[in-house]
C-alpha cells in the first residue's frame, strides 16, 4: 500500500520490579499518501505517544496515537498531561481524537469517575483522577463506556479490562466506532473508526480566513491599542463618523491577530438536545416553508409561519430540558456537563475584518 508513516519509539527505561519488561515499545500512525498531514511536534518528552494533523474538508482534524505506560513517573505522565491538553484545547482551530490504551483501569467510563475516588497517596489512584479531571474539564467525550477492550489469563483466570478508548472533542466527529479481533499476538482489540468527514479536499474548494483570537494574548493587544490607537474621536457631532471612526481602530487592532485559513463548510454541528420528535417537527416546519416557497399566499405563509414557531417553541423546550439533565447529573457523571459547556464556548463564526 502507498503509505507514509510517523512514529515515536520508547526512549526511557520500565522499573522491571514493578512490570514485566518486554524488548521495544512506542507508537506509529499509518496515512495514505494522497492525505495531506504533518507532524505534530511537542511529543519529544512524551513517552510512547505521538500525534499527527490531517487537513480535511471539513477543516484540520489532530489525530493521536497514546500510550500511557503504568510505570511513566510523576514527570512523565504531567507531560503527557500538558500535551494532551494542548491539543484539546477550546481555543484551537482544529478538533481532536484521542485513541490508544490510557492504562486508567479504575475509572467508571459511564460516570467518568475514578471508582472508589483517591485514597490516601495511591500514585495509581491520584494519576488516573488528574487524567479524568484533565479530559472532563476540557470537555472531551468518550466512546467506550462498558465494553472490554483487553482479556488476559493470569495465573488461570480471565482478566477482562477497558484500558483502551477513543476520546474526541467534537461529538459530531464520530459516527461508528467498532471493536474487533486483537492483531497478532496482542491481548488488545482492535478499533476501527469511521469519521464523520471527508478527506477529499475536492469536496470543497473554497476557503474563508478566520482570526484566531485565542493566539494572541489580552496583554499584547492592550499594548498595541494603547501604544498605536488614538482613542479620542475627531468627531463628536455625527454618530455615523464616530462609528466609522471607532470600527476603524478596531479593525486596525484586529490587523495584528493572526488569521487562519478554513473550509467554509466547516466541522458538522450535532445539536445535543436533537430528539426524534424535535426532527420531524423541524421537518414539517422545512417543509412548510417550500410550500410558502413554491406557491408564496398569505395562507401558506400563515401555515408555515405557525410550523417555524411551532418548531422554536419545542425546541426552546428540549434544549431547558437537556440542560437540566446534565446539571442534575453533574455530580455523578459530569462527562456531559463539560462537553455541552465546551461546544457552547467555541465561536462558531470568523470575526469581520
Amino acid at each position: 500500500m502507498d503509505l507514509q508513516f510517523f512514529r515515536h519509539d520508547r526512549n526511557f527505561k520500565i522499573d522491571s520490579s514493578k512490570h514485566d519488561v518486554s524488548h521495544g515499545g512506542g507508537s506509529i500512525i499509518y496515512v495514505k499518501n494522497d492525505i495531506n498531514v504533518s507532524l505534530v511536534t511537542g511529543f519529544s518528552t512524551t513517552p510512547d505517544s505521538l500525534a499527527v494533523r490531517l487537513e480535511t474538508a471539513a477543516g484540520s482534524i489532530c489525530v493521536a496515537c497514546i500510550y500511557r505506560s503504568p510505570s511513566l513517573n510523576l514527570s512523565q505522565n504531567s507531560n503527557l498531561l500538558i500535551f494532551l491538553r494542548n491539543i484539546c484545547n477550546v481555543n484551537n482551530d482544529f478538533e481532536t481524537v484521542l485513541v490508544g490504551d490510557f492504562n486508567l483501569p479504575n475509572v467508571s467510563w459511564e460516570t467518568g469517575c475514578v471508582n472508589g475516588g483517591v485514597v490516601g497517596n495511591n500514585k495509581s489512584f491520584l494519576n488516573q483522577e488528574r487524567f479524568m479531571n484533565m479530559f472532563n474539564e476540557s470537555g472531551i467525550s468518550w466512546f467506550f463506556t462498558t465494553e472490554t477492550t483487553r482479556k488476559r489469563i493470569v495465573k488461570e483466570t480471565l482478566q477482562e479490562s477497558l484500558l483502551d478508548q477513543v476520546l474526541y472533542t467534537n461529538d459530531a466527529l464520530i459516527n461508528s466506532c467498532t471493536a474487533l479481533s486483537p492483531l497478532g499476538k496482542s491481548d488488545h482489540v482492535s478499533v476501527q473508526i469511521e469519521l464523520s468527514i471527508s478527506l477529499d479536499s475536492k469536496d470543497s474548494k473554497e476557503k474563508m480566513s478566520k482570526l484566531s483570537w485565542g493566539k494572541i494574548s489580552f496583554e499584547e493587544l492592550l499594548t498595541y491599542s494603547s501604544e498605536n490607537i488614538d482613542w479620542d474621536f475627531k468627531s463628536t457631532n455625527n454618530v455615523q463618523e464616530m462609528w466609522d471612526e471607532f470600527h476603524g481602530k478596531l479593525e486596525t487592532v484586529a490587523a495584528i491577530v493572526p488569521a487562519t485559513s478554513v473550509y467554509c463548510n466547516n466541522r458538522p454541528v450535532k445539536l445535543p438536545w436533537d430528539t426524534s420528535a424535535l426532527k420531524r417537527i423541524r421537518k414539517n416546519k422545512e417543509k412548510a416553508w417550500k410550500l410558502f416557497d413554491n406557491d408564496p399566499t398569505s395562507v401558506n405563509l400563515n401555515y408555515a409561519s405557525s410550523k417555524q414557531l411551532i418548531f422554536e417553541n419545542e425546541e426552546i423546550k428540549a434544549k431547558i430540558k437537556y440542560e437540566k439533565k446534565i446539571t442534575s447529573n453533574l455530580k455523578t457523571n459530569c462527562k456531559s456537563f463539560y462537553s455541552y459547556l465546551r461546544n457552547r464556548r467555541k465561536v462558531k463564526t470568523s470575526v469581520p475584518s
